[in-house]
């Protein structure tokens, strides 16, 4: 995180909420938002967002614990070999 936080006016805040978000997310900085010349706003950036999940791992960890009803391996079937032509 940086030092110095960045001021910032309500109006600016409003013409490019985008940039002045992306400042605290990205850059690490400490927002300041001033209206009529006070301070009334600190955006802080989180310094340990949640991981993110893989969701790869998660499926493969549970694929198969349901065994297949015959109807449904019959419908997977045919889904299976179906063929699209373009």
């Amino acid at each position: 995180m940086n030092i110095y936080p960045k001021t910032f006016t309500a109006t600016e805040l409003k013409n490019n909420p985008s940039e002045i978000l992306n400042l605290a997310i990205y850059g690490g900085y400490e927002v300041m938002i001033e209206k009529y010349g006070e301070e009334v706003v600190k955006v802080v950036p989180i310094m340990n967002p949640r991981p993110k999940k893989d969701y790869r791992k998660i499926m493969a960890r549970y694929f198969g614990s349901i065994p297949d009803f015959p109807e449904v391996y019959k419908f997977r079937t045919t889904r299976k070999n179906v063929k699209i032509f373009d």
